[in-house]
């Protein structure tokens, strides 16, 4: 039987993707289900490799080793396991958190082998690294910031498909550079107004994209709305 590899009624990419992976191992189809957990993986990386090394650094587990090689343990090791998000799935646990706590169960393994190696339990591998609050934050404000970054990325290349660049330079000298309207609109030839409209049109642009990039994230649409004021709040606190 055929499996289906563009299921259409799911929510998610991710969900669809674990669909995919589901019905090509019921199916036998054995590449299909590892190129959609491939998919999977390399996704994730993209989205939470800066927020799981920010959190690798900022607590306990510094004293486990080089965090990129802790984090890169943990994608090769883990997340490439099909269970891993299934198990998220079932959960209803937000993906963040998932991805933090996993990182946080898997080093206290690497803690209690390293201990082993030396004979000796680590003292480190007693503690708790997910009590540690300011490595926590690191990875919220790495995540905020990874979110809004693939929101303001698409939306930068849904204006030079349009001939738009011009509106997201505006948009990118006002709210990123902090100059005024007056001195951008002096400089371009333009009305302070025109400025703020393109300003606006352009942030709303940002906002729907980080809707949509949340989505893909696993967000359930009843919680959207208060996880992009989560995002901004985080992203203006830092």
């Amino acid at each position: 039987m055929p499996v289906d590899h563009f299921p259409s009624t799911h929510a998610t990419w991710i969900d669809a993707q674990l669909t995919i992976a589901e019905r090509s191992r019921a199916a036998g189809d054995a590449v299909g289900e590892i190129n959609a957990i491939d998919a999977l993986r390399r996704h994730l990386m993209e989205r939470y490799h800066a927020a799981l090394r920010a959190y690798a650094r900022g607590g306990t587990m510094r004293s486990l080793g080089d965090a990129d090689e802790l984090v890169a343990g943990f994608f090769a090791e883990r997340v490439g396991r099909p269970e891993f998000l299934r198990e998220w799935r079932a959960s209803g646990m937000p993906l963040r958190r998932w991805m933090m706590n996993g990182l946080s169960f898997w080093a206290r393994g690497v803690a209690r082998d390293q201990g082993r190696e030396r004979g000796r339990i680590a003292g480190h591998a007693a503690r708790d690294p997910i009590d540690d609050r300011d490595a926590a934050r690191a990875f919220d404000s790495e995540w905020a910031m990874s979110m809004v970054n693939a929101a303001h990325a698409r939306v930068h290349a849904e204006l030079d498909a349009e001939g738009k660049l011009d509106e997201h330079a505006i948009f990118r000298r006002h709210v990123i550079g902090g100059e005024r309207y007056e001195s951008i609109a002096a400089e371009l030839g333009m009305s302070r107004q025109g400025c703020a409209n393109a300003v606006r049109r352009v942030g709303a642009r940002v906002r729907d994209a980080l809707r949509d990039v949340l989505v893909e994230d696993g967000v359930k649409r009843e919680e959207l709305e208060d996880a992009v004021r989560e995002v901004m709040r985080i992203v203006r606190s830092d």
